[in-house]
């Protein structure tokens, strides 16, 4: 007796179900390879590049504060070549030694190093000196 023919990858693939069984389905996926791509919504009308979507009873120009004018670079003479970060104070600090800085709050400093025991070395304005470094946080 010979034995079966070899089944083929046409003769493993299920057959389609029957079609009034499924009929409220979505049709099979194509036979071959091809991946078709999703259906996409109609595009977007293009908005008016001129102005925002912002009801005109909205838009109140009083009510905003114009920009600062940028910083003059001979004022930002003090910053020093290389520092490890740049900080902010969150409270006032006055010094208690005459290697110490003074400052008030939101005062930027420009830490030169830190020490061990929390203490920090910086640069603010033309003033060099120690500060606490738990009354700081990082300026991004």
């Amino acid at each position: 007796m010979p034995p079966p023919p070899l089944a083929t990858i046409d003769d493993m693939l299920l057959p389609p179900p029957p079609p009034s069984l499924f009929a409220d389905m979505l049709p099979p996926p194509p036979a071959s390879n091809e991946i078709l791509p999703p259906d996409l919504p109609p595009p977007l009308s293009a908005p008016d590049p001129g102005f925002p979507d912002v009801p005109p009873d909205m838009i109140h120009f009083e009510d905003v504060t114009p920009l600062p004018p940028p910083p003059n670079m001979e004022e930002l003479s003090w910053v020093p070549e290389n520092y490890l970060e740049k900080v902010m104070t969150l409270y006032p600090y006055t010094q208690q030694k005459e290697n110490e800085l003074s400052f008030t709050e939101g005062a930027v400093i420009y830490v030169t190093r830190k020490y061990s025991d929390g203490w920090c070395e910086g640069v603010t304005g033309d003033t060099e000196g120690l500060f606490p470094g738990n009354y700081v946080e990082t300026f991004c």
